[in-house]
């Protein structure tokens, strides 16, 4: 039987925390440890993690004494800990179904040359009310592929998906071969991806190998003010995010050259759609932030993209000059 390492990297949580471990030591399949890592929560976090502390398969109780201000720290400290064939990082203000880890291994025993198997996953709001399914978070594509259950070589994967979006939105619904993880810990960190460094490993993990990807419903990803994507924007503006985006694919792009794949002039292809579209939104954002000179900076050098955002400057700077052009080409 395989034996699944569980990261549990918590930051105040305390909410959460009790549906997120139940949904854990309930599993129909139980061969697995469990490694309890606390970030310095400041809220009662700790008496509910005390009490699972004493579960048998509880491996690793690791409280830090000062909050290490990221959760991938916290991962890249529960990997290397990790003694299962499989790690599943469940970050704790999720959960799954009682049977995710049996329907997962399952999958990933068929097609056991996968280094990467992820589920598709419930959205939910704060209280835990079921807002509908991640699917649509890879309508983009206009393709009926996450529907269903498939193993894709991990390079076509990069060039039709994973290069334009992480559509992997939610750790917690996936498994990862310790070995893939292995070759590339200690996890890489950059300041410009305090928030999507998870797209960079998944692309790390799945170069010149295999992805799987199971339909079914299996994971809760909770989406709330404090979450990571919510934060991002809060704290950042979603114009910054888009510039910390851009040098975050670079990096990507860098990475997967290194790792010389046959598809690589595709996936360059597809990188720079992705890429002149952030450059457009990221212009947009500063634009709609009263920072025009700066937004026209970034697509100055741009032609294309230039000419797309110049009538949405002059709209918004301009806006009686914009309605009365509108009005001469209307009636002329």
């Amino acid at each position: 039987m395989n034996l699944v390492s569980i990261i549990v990297p918590n930051y105040n949580h305390a909410p959460f925390l009790q549906e997120r471990l139940d949904s854990i030591f309930n599993q129909s399949y139980q061969n697995f440890e469990v490694i309890l890592l606390d970030d310095a929560s400041t809220d009662n976090s700790l008496e509910i993690l005390n009490v699972y502390a004493s579960k048998p398969q509880v491996t690793h109780y690791i409280i830090n004494e000062t909050n290490s201000g990221s959760t991938f720290k916290q991962w890249d400290k529960g990997i290397k800990l990790a003694k299962g064939e499989l790690v599943w990082i469940a970050e704790t203000d999720d959960y799954c179904e009682n049977n995710f880890l049996e329907e997962m291994l399952e999958f990933y025993n068929k097609n056991n040359d996968i280094s990467l198997l992820f589920c598709q996953s419930f959205r939910m709001n704060v209280n835990g009310k079921v807002t509908g399914t991640w699917l649509s978070h890879t309508d983009v594509f206009k393709s009926d592929i996450f529907e269903n259950d498939f193993i894709m070589d991990g390079n076509l994967f990069i060039e039709k998906f994973l290069i334009h979006k992480n559509v992997i939105p939610n750790v917690s619904g996936v498994l990862i071969k310790r070995k893939a993880l292995n070759k590339i810990t200690p996890l890489r960190f950059y300041p410009f991806m305090k928030y999507n460094a998870d797209w960079f490993y998944y692309i790390q993990i799945i170069c010149n190998s295999k992805v799987g990807f199971l339909g079914k419903n299996l994971n809760y990803f909770r989406y709330h003010e404090s979450s990571v994507i919510a934060k991002a924007g809060s704290e950042s503006g979603w114009d910054r995010i888009f510039e910390m985006e851009l040098k975050g694919r670079q990096q990507m792009l860098d990475f997967i050259g290194s790792c010389r794949p046959g598809n690589f002039k595709a996936i360059k292809k597809q990188a720079k759609v992705g890429d002149d579209e952030l450059i457009y939104l990221t212009s947009k954002g500063y634009i709609n932030r009263g920072g025009f000179i700066k937004g026209l900076g970034i697509v100055w050098n741009k032609p294309k993209i230039f000419r797309k955002i110049f009538p949405y400057i002059i709209q918004k700077k301009y806006k009686r000059i914009w309605y009365f052009y509108n009005y001469i080409r209307r009636y002329n």
